[in-house]
Protein backbone atom coordinates (compact mmCIF):
# COMPACT_ATOMS: atom_id res chain seq x y z
CA UNK A 1 0.00 0.00 0.00
CA UNK A 2 2.71 2.12 0.65
CA UNK A 3 4.72 1.46 -2.02
CA UNK A 4 2.21 2.95 -4.47
CA UNK A 5 1.34 6.01 -2.40
CA UNK A 6 -2.27 4.34 -1.24
CA UNK A 7 -1.45 4.27 2.38
CA UNK A 8 1.25 4.79 4.18
CA UNK A 9 2.66 2.11 7.24
CA UNK A 10 0.73 4.03 9.83
CA UNK A 11 -2.36 4.71 8.03
CA UNK A 12 -2.90 1.04 7.38
CA UNK A 13 -2.34 0.09 10.87
CA UNK A 14 -4.68 2.96 12.02
CA UNK A 15 -7.44 1.50 10.14
CA UNK A 16 -6.60 -1.87 11.51
CA UNK A 17 -6.78 -0.79 14.68
CA UNK A 18 -10.38 0.87 13.90
CA UNK A 19 -11.72 -2.54 12.54
CA UNK A 20 -10.65 -4.44 15.61
CA UNK A 21 -12.27 -2.26 18.18
CA UNK A 22 -15.62 -1.73 15.19
CA UNK A 23 -15.41 -6.21 15.55
CA UNK A 24 -14.86 -6.20 19.01
CA UNK A 25 -17.56 -3.18 20.43
CA UNK A 26 -20.05 -5.22 17.30
CA UNK A 27 -19.36 -8.89 18.79
CA UNK A 28 -20.35 -7.52 22.17
CA UNK A 29 -23.37 -6.03 21.38
CA UNK A 30 -24.31 -8.86 19.81
CA UNK A 31 -23.28 -11.35 22.69
CA UNK A 32 -24.98 -9.59 25.27
CA UNK A 33 -28.09 -9.28 23.49
CA UNK A 34 -27.91 -12.82 22.94
CA UNK A 35 -27.30 -13.66 26.46
CA UNK A 36 -29.87 -11.71 27.80
CA UNK A 37 -32.53 -12.75 25.19
CA UNK A 38 -31.89 -16.52 26.49
CA UNK A 39 -32.21 -15.84 30.05
CA UNK A 40 -35.18 -13.93 29.96
CA UNK A 41 -37.60 -15.01 27.02
CA UNK A 42 -36.18 -18.52 26.02
CA UNK A 43 -35.30 -20.09 29.19
CA UNK A 44 -38.33 -18.69 31.41
CA UNK A 45 -40.04 -20.76 28.22
CA UNK A 46 -38.39 -23.64 28.54
CA UNK A 47 -38.91 -23.80 32.12
CA UNK A 48 -42.54 -23.39 31.23
CA UNK A 49 -42.98 -25.78 29.18
CA UNK A 50 -41.33 -28.09 31.49
CA UNK A 51 -43.55 -27.39 34.37
CA UNK A 52 -46.36 -28.46 31.97
CA UNK A 53 -44.46 -31.67 30.85
CA UNK A 54 -43.93 -32.46 34.96
CA UNK A 55 -47.92 -31.56 35.44
CA UNK A 56 -48.59 -33.98 32.69
CA UNK A 57 -46.47 -36.70 34.61
CA UNK A 58 -44.98 -37.71 31.21
CA UNK A 59 -42.19 -39.16 32.06
CA UNK A 60 -40.62 -39.99 28.64
CA UNK A 61 -41.16 -36.64 27.13
CA UNK A 62 -39.83 -35.16 30.94
CA UNK A 63 -36.61 -37.10 30.74
CA UNK A 64 -36.30 -36.15 26.77
CA UNK A 65 -36.57 -32.48 27.58
CA UNK A 66 -35.54 -31.66 31.10
CA UNK A 67 -31.81 -32.15 30.43
CA UNK A 68 -32.19 -29.29 27.88
CA UNK A 69 -33.21 -27.50 29.72
CA UNK A 70 -29.96 -27.77 32.01
CA UNK A 71 -28.16 -27.55 29.27
CA UNK A 72 -29.50 -24.18 28.00
CA UNK A 73 -28.69 -22.81 31.75
CA UNK A 74 -24.93 -23.66 31.51
CA UNK A 75 -24.95 -22.57 28.19
CA UNK A 76 -25.77 -19.08 29.01
CA UNK A 77 -23.87 -18.99 32.53
CA UNK A 78 -20.80 -20.43 29.95
CA UNK A 79 -22.04 -17.08 27.55
CA UNK A 80 -22.05 -15.04 30.84
CA UNK A 81 -19.13 -15.65 32.02
CA UNK A 82 -16.89 -15.27 28.67
CA UNK A 83 -18.90 -11.65 28.11
CA UNK A 84 -16.92 -10.74 31.24
CA UNK A 85 -15.34 -7.30 30.52
CA UNK A 86 -11.88 -8.75 30.69
CA UNK A 87 -8.77 -7.30 31.08
CA UNK A 88 -7.68 -6.76 27.24
CA UNK A 89 -7.37 -4.66 24.31
CA UNK A 90 -7.38 -4.29 21.12
CA UNK A 91 -6.57 -7.78 18.90
CA UNK A 92 -6.14 -9.43 21.72
CA UNK A 93 -9.70 -8.49 22.82
CA UNK A 94 -10.91 -9.27 19.51
CA UNK A 95 -9.44 -12.67 19.53
CA UNK A 96 -10.94 -13.42 22.57
CA UNK A 97 -14.40 -12.52 21.40
CA UNK A 98 -13.35 -15.37 18.08
CA UNK A 99 -12.18 -17.91 20.26
CA UNK A 100 -14.43 -17.96 23.45
CA UNK A 101 -17.15 -15.69 23.18
CA UNK A 102 -18.46 -16.67 19.75
CA UNK A 103 -17.98 -20.45 20.85
CA UNK A 104 -20.36 -19.58 23.37
CA UNK A 105 -22.81 -17.69 21.34
CA UNK A 106 -23.01 -21.00 19.22
CA UNK A 107 -23.33 -23.23 22.47
CA UNK A 108 -26.89 -21.14 23.14
CA UNK A 109 -27.65 -20.67 19.92
CA UNK A 110 -27.47 -24.33 19.17
CA UNK A 111 -29.83 -25.66 22.47
CA UNK A 112 -32.19 -22.71 21.73
CA UNK A 113 -32.51 -24.32 18.02
CA UNK A 114 -33.20 -27.54 19.37
CA UNK A 115 -35.76 -25.72 21.92
CA UNK A 116 -37.45 -24.02 19.42
CA UNK A 117 -38.61 -27.54 17.96
CA UNK A 118 -39.91 -28.74 21.09
CA UNK A 119 -41.50 -25.87 23.11
CA UNK A 120 -45.18 -25.60 22.57
CA UNK A 121 -45.95 -22.36 20.11
CA UNK A 122 -47.67 -21.05 22.49
CA UNK A 123 -44.88 -20.48 25.02
CA UNK A 124 -42.35 -19.61 22.37
CA UNK A 125 -41.78 -16.11 22.69
CA UNK A 126 -40.25 -15.81 19.41
CA UNK A 127 -40.77 -16.11 15.80
CA UNK A 128 -40.03 -19.45 14.59
CA UNK A 129 -38.34 -20.63 11.83
CA UNK A 130 -41.50 -22.30 10.12
CA UNK A 131 -43.39 -18.79 10.98
CA UNK A 132 -40.91 -16.49 9.38
CA UNK A 133 -40.58 -18.83 6.47
CA UNK A 134 -44.66 -18.39 5.90
CA UNK A 135 -44.59 -22.27 6.16
CA UNK A 136 -47.28 -22.27 9.07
Amino acid sequence: MSKYGVLSERELEARLEVAVEQYSTKLNIESETASLIARTMLLPAAVRHLNELLASERQGLIDEFAPLVGDLHAAILALEQANEDPELEGMELALHFRDTVIPAMTGVRTIADRLERLVADDLWPLPKYSEILFIK
